[in-house]
């Protein structure tokens, strides 16, 4: 008999109450477990009112005196903005992709919890969904990335928390700000800059959408790497917009059709200024460590001036390709294969071995002609370069001799060689090569050491070894000035004689016989100090060093900085056998340019943290104003020590201001100025030329020497290699500033005084001339020439 069709409901029914009751029961104990869990784990959450103050990593910024940017430090791109400079379609993109929901719910997506729950259970692994935006914050800010069970309950919890003390908007900004979204910018207005190149605000509405849709998957979504997952996700990210009715049809459809145009780009730096950036990351390390210099945003404002900072690498770039151009071409850098069907893109793989140096961009040459070349360069550009950019091109043979000057292009160059091509004009290039010497500028305002400008070589990133704070260098005749001073503080005058006769001393410890000579191997006679120090005369300035005393002029260079320990006590002191940095000497030299003051140079104005909180500021020691000047004075100035009087400094400026109008400097009359004096200075066989200037406004130092010191070349002197650079610097530099006279200080009186014998005479005299001296040291008619004035008891020991 067969069974009733009913039968089995009432097995069903039992059945279904029975799966029911196991489902409450899973249900409830789940419920238990996580309410127990939620207890346990409760009081383990972090605190939520600190998280507005909470720390985000941020990159270490180098900025200029004005604020522009010279460099930054940092494993993460990350510029935090405010909600009010958040373009609103942006956030609208963001709540469209990521939560909908975000101003209405209490922290969290119940029903997507509950699907990404059962996804866990029929998976049997963990998944990610169902994090809303302030869920994103509890993890981002504080919890570790990994998924486990725990730490989504945290999450959870940590949520409910921060929707409870934080306001929707001050989530929101969080969130903008922290998220990663690829490529190492972290928060959207890094990411604009990361991915187009701009700051958020000015970016369209397909460009806005493309970086909200970064979050869910940044390394898969984004647009560099992949820019078919990019398209996709941005056209989910518009679409969500267009339903939710933030953009209209004609905004959806054109945002959707535009091109996916991106690239990486790298943060624009305003300033170009690579050594005083890696001066102030060591700074910070060695102050603040390792980590808090990486990722403590702070910001560092430096002493560079922008202008003076550009003015300086185009001296020091140009001056350098002088040399070259000087001494002829060393040859191409390599030699490569290059046919009439070699392809660009054999060609590229051939250049990806090579970077840009400085100016000069690698390239191959691809054709020659009769008196011109054609190259492809590492920026995927055909250049012609014509004769006028390679008839320069002599071959190399010693710093002292050059090859036949080349007759076409054929005898500098051949199809394939590597080369270095330089940018000279619009549409203009020419043949270039790496210099071989290297340079250094460093230029600090006077009245208070700050550096203005310092480039410590060529190219940062082809040798990072800063030449101006470490290279130590022979300083030559730039070092005559310092031992000039002390004879006038001896008492001798600008118009005390000495004789430029030949001298044979004895030296060092075994008594060799010295036979120092001037660079001319001309004697003079009987010579004015002023002529002495402006022409440079070697004879004439150790015979004023032995008038000072050797012992006393090295303690008196104390005065401007040296260290007596680092100075030779020997003659050749003033001829400059010391080796100094860059630095120091212009240290040395803003005491004459600001009156005789000893100052201290530096490179930081102040630290500003994360929080914009000011936590450290220079107390630079500063040039106090003149007796009864009205000068406006903030907080509690550090007034620098009178190292020579004013009087002192004034005379040596005036000696100075005449190496520049009738000795050694002459070059620096095409500035056209009253207010600038200097002195060359050339060590033994050329290995190293230098100048050192100023005006009241700024001293500025310039080195030219081969990194192993050896000859620059015959006639590679200060005035010759070294001079060019100061003056295309100090030109730009000044450029807009008055001519202002060097002023003059109580107690100097002028006098009439017959230019060959250095003692007073009348007006009418042929030889007569009008010296400077400091009161009370005018010769006396008749008096004894070269002996100090009545002012110092010195004996006349100079003379020989």
């Amino acid at each position: 008999m067969a069974p009733s069709s009913t039968s089995g409901a009432p097995l069903k029914r039992r059945l279904g109450f029975r799966l029911l009751l196991v489902f409450f029961g899973l249900f409830a104990a789940g419920v238990l477990a996580a309410t127990v869990t939620a207890i346990v784990l409760a009081p383990t959450l972090p605190p939520v009112h600190n998280i507005l103050r909470k720390h985000l990593k941020a990159p270490l910024q180098v900025l200029a005196r004005h604020g522009q940017l010279i460099a930054e430090f940092g494993n993460e791109e990350r510029m935090p903005v405010t909600l009010k400079q958040v373009p609103p379609a942006l956030i609208q993109a963001v709540l469209a992709a990521e939560d909908r929901s975000f101003y209405t719910n209490p922290g969290i997506d119940l029903l997507g919890i509950a699907r990404a729950a059962w996804v866990d259970i029929v998976t049997g692994r963990k998944a990610q969904g169902a994090s809303t935006i302030t869920m994103q914050v509890a993890r981002n800010y504080f919890l570790s990335p990994h998924k486990t069970f725990t730490r989504k309950i945290k999450e959870v919890l940590l949520s409910f928390k921060i929707a409870r003390e934080l306001t929707k908007n001050q989530i929101l900004t969080l969130y903008l700000n922290k998220i990663f979204l690829g490529n190492h910018a972290y928060g959207f207005e890094a990411a604009a800059h990361v991915y187009y190149g701009k700051p958020l605000k000015a970016l369209d509405l397909a460009q806005l959408a493309m970086l909200a849709g970064l979050p869910q998957a940044p390394s898969l979504d984004n647009p560099i790497d992949h820019p078919h997952n990019a398209r996709a996700r941005r056209h989910y990210v518009l679409t969500r917009m267009l339903a939710l009715g933030d953009i209209t049809k004609a905004q959806y459809a054109q945002a959707d059709a535009a091109p996916i145009a991106t690239r990486a780009h790298t943060i624009h730096y305003h300033v170009d200024a690579p050594y005083v950036a890696e001066m102030v990351r060591e700074y910070m390390i060695k102050h603040f460590g390792k980590k808090k210099t990486y990722d403590g945003g702070y910001r560092v404002y430096t002493t560079i001036g922008a202008r003076e900072q550009e003015a300086a690498d185009q001296a020091v770039e140009d001056g350098l390709l002088a040399y070259n151009i000087r001494h002829g071409y060393y040859g191409p850098t390599a030699v490569v294969p290059v046919t009439a069907t070699t392809s660009r893109h054999r060609l590229r793989r051939d250049l990806r071995h090579y970077t840009t140096v400085g100016g000069l961009v690698p390239a191959i040459v691809t054709a020659v002609g009769y008196h011109s070349v054609t190259a492809y360069d590492l920026d995927r550009r055909t250049v012609h370069i014509g004769w006028q950019g390679l008839s320069w091109a002599a071959r190399f043979i010693t710093v002292n001799a050059e090859g036949y000057a080349p007759q076409q292009a054929s005898d500098i160059l051949k199809v394939g060689d590597v080369i270095y091509v330089h940018h000279v004009g619009p549409g203009v290039w020419a043949l270039s090569q790496i210099p071989r010497p290297y340079a250094a500028l460093v230029s600090l305002r006077p009245h208070d050491g700050s550096i203005a400008a310092l480039v410590g070589g060529f190219d940062f990133y082809y040798d990072n070894f800063n030449n101006a704070t470490q290279a130590y260098r022979q300083p030559g005749s730039s070092f005559k000035p310092f031992v000039y001073s002390a004879a006038i503080a001896k008492g001798y005058t600008a118009a005390s004689l000495f004789s430029g006769a030949p001298i044979v001393a004895l030296s060092g410890a075994h008594g060799e016989l010295w036979r120092p000579h001037n660079y001319s191997d001309h004697f003079r006679g009987l010579t004015r100090m002023r002529v002495g120090l402006a022409q440079s005369i070697n004879l004439v300035s150790i015979r004023v060093l032995r008038a000072v005393g050797i012992r006393y002029a090295v303690h008196y260079a104390e005065r401007f900085g040296f260290k007596a320990s680092a100075l030779p006590h020997s003659l050749s002191l003033v001829l400059g056998s010391a080796t100094l940095t860059p630095l120091e000497m212009a240290r040395g030299y803003t005491v004459f340019a600001n009156g005789g003051f000893r100052v201290r140079p530096y490179f930081i104005r102040k630290i500003v943290d994360e929080r914009g909180k000011t936590i450290w500021r220079a107390k630079p020691l500063v040039v106090p104003p003149p007796p009864g000047a009205s000068v406006a004075i903030h907080g509690t100035p550090h007034f620098a020590v009178q190292a020579i009087s004013p009087q002192n400094a004034f005379i040596m400026t005036s000696m100075m201001q005449s190496v520049i109008r009738s000795g050694t400097g002459q070059l620096a009359l095409s500035l056209k100025r009253i207010d600038i004096a200097g002195k060359t200075g050339t060590s033994n066989h050329e290995r190293n030329a230098w100048f050192s200037g100023f005006s009241p406004y700024l001293e500025t130092t310039v080195w030219v020497g081969f990194p192993v010191p050896k000859s620059l070349g015959h006639y590679e002197v200060g005035a010759h290699a070294a001079l060019p650079i100061w003056v295309q610097y100090m030109g730009a530099a000044l450029a807009g500033r008055p001519d202002t006279p060097f002023a003059r200080p109580r107690g100097i009186v002028t006098a009439i005084i017959n230019r060959h014998t250095g003692l007073p005479c009348s007006k009418t005299n042929p030889a007569a001339m009008r010296e400077y001296f400091i009161k009370g040291t005018v010769p006396k008619k008749g008096g004894q020439r070269g002996v100090p004035g009545p002012a110092q008891s010195v004996r006349s020991s100079g003379l020989f």
